[in-house]
């Protein structure tokens, strides 16, 4: 592959749009008679393997070869950008929403604005938001992670609790079960989890990024999202919530058991809890988020991700309409749902037997149709263009802020100041607040 001769002026020139140009592992459009294009797709969600084999059953002209790698945030994600820079990169790479401004920041993906115009309408508007930075589109939309409360239905009996209508009323029922029962937490906080933390804080309307024209601006302690970090740090004061690594044994133990009875989580998380608390099955039941005020409708997203196209791919037109087809196609939807708990993007999605069926773990609650009124509602928030580096070191500083008790508001802080250093590092034009 080329590279830009200049990437730190092509960082700036687009407040983090660059371009690398290279050559991605693509073959030519076929055409009738000739081979078949042929495809690579990096991803690691189950049921991508299967979806890609549905598709290529029905698409002879197109060839599409997965190969599954490991997580992007647990080392995916750098074999991707060490491809990318050697130019040996797929076409098409599943991306997660929260970490696609840092691939365009390195000019690794390809826009696509233009190509998505007639299939804008088959997906939500909040999926669409997640794909795209600094008014361009940067793939199709798979899946989204709408936020709701999962709660024990029978601790909430024992003890008198309801669902909570509001985070104000949360935390009174926090009190309330502590002094009820001092074994028992009502919810529990996961330091190490920044991308949930930043789902909450996207809920309250709070903001820790904006691009305007060539300048980034970073705020991790606007008002919004400075009223959920004294929320959490005021129920950690008090004791009336239990610390946790997020997904670990500890975690679900607890909520196996019922010493945690809520827990806010995304719609994909319900498959997590199935596994790995079987033995609470029909104790479970899900209900909308608690509002900062009385009849908000924002519910806050945790997850989700795109299929992107690589810079450079030689076969476009074949890899985004596999993309908009992964994403889109009913079969391709069924496995997605079925093997990897996804809440898809696609409005037509809706009426997918598995989304609308009794779920036996939730006591038959039809759990999607509250996902389903939380994916309506998007949120104004913007992902940055470091978010490797702004989740890491928001998760080390929340883990010692906890660990210390030390304020949650200086790890937001020191988060800040580590994300601008790294932007300006790559030469991205930036202002913190």
């Amino acid at each position: 592959m080329s590279r830009p001769s200049t990437p730190r002026r092509a960082l700036a020139a687009l407040a983090a749009l660059g371009a690398f140009t290279g050559v991605a592992s693509c073959g030519s459009a076929g055409t009738e008679g000739a081979p078949p294009t042929i495809l690579t797709f990096w991803g690691w969600a189950p049921g991508y393997q299967e979806a890609t084999t549905q598709f290529n059953t029905t698409h002879p002209r197109v060839r599409v070869e997965f190969r599954r790698i490991t997580p992007g945030s647990q080392g995916g994600y750098a074999a991707i950008q060490s491809a990318v820079k050697g130019g040996t990169a797929p076409c098409l790479i599943q991306m997660g929403y929260e970490s696609l401004p840092s691939f365009v920041a390195e000019g690794a993906l390809q826009p696509i604005g233009q190509s998505v115009i007639n299939e804008r309408v088959q997906y939500s508007e909040p999926a669409w938001q997640q794909t795209s930075v600094a008014g361009e589109v940067y793939g199709f939309p798979v899946d989204l992670g709408p936020m709701a409360l999962y709660y024990r239905r029978d601790v909430y009996a024992r003890y008198g609790l309801k669902p909570q209508a509001t985070w104000q009323d949360f935390a009174a029922d926090a009190a309330r079960l502590r002094q009820a029962a001092p074994e028992r937490h009502l919810t529990l906080f996961t330091p190490d989890d920044p991308w949930w933390f930043a789902a909450l804080t996207a809920q309250a309307n709070g903001s820790w990024f904006d691009v305007k024209g060539r300048t980034w601006r970073v705020n991790t302690t606007d008002p919004n999202s400075s009223k959920v970090t004294a929320y959490w740090q005021a129920l950690l004061d008090k004791g009336l919530v239990k610390t946790e690594k997020a997904y670990s044994d500890g975690l679900f133990t607890g909520l196996q058991n019922g010493t945690i009875a809520a827990v806010p989580a995304p719609a994909w998380f319900s498959g997590l809890l199935a596994q790995k608390a079987a033995g609470a099955a029909g104790q479970w039941a899900v209900a909308p988020m608690p509002r900062w005020n009385a009849g908000d409708a924002s519910a806050g997203f945790d997850g989700g991700s795109a299929t992107a196209l690589v810079k450079g791919c030689s076969a476009a037109g074949a890899a985004l309409e596999f993309a908009d087809w992964l994403g889109s196609d009913r079969k391709s939807l069924e496995i997605l749902v079925d093997k990897a708990g996804i809440y898809p993007a696609a409005i037509a999605a809706d009426s997918l037997p598995a989304l609308n069926r009794p779920d036996p773990y939730f006591g038959n609650q039809v759990i999607f149709d509250v996902f389903r009124n939380a994916a309506r509602n998007g949120t104004n928030w913007t992902w940055g263009p470091v978010m490797t580096e702004t989740s890491a070191v928001l998760s080390s500083e929340l883990t010692k802020a906890v660990a210390e008790r030390t304020p949650l508001r200086t790890a937001l802080q020191t988060a800040r100041d580590r994300t601008v250093e790294a932007m300006r590092g790559k030469g991205i034009d930036t202002a913190a607040d």
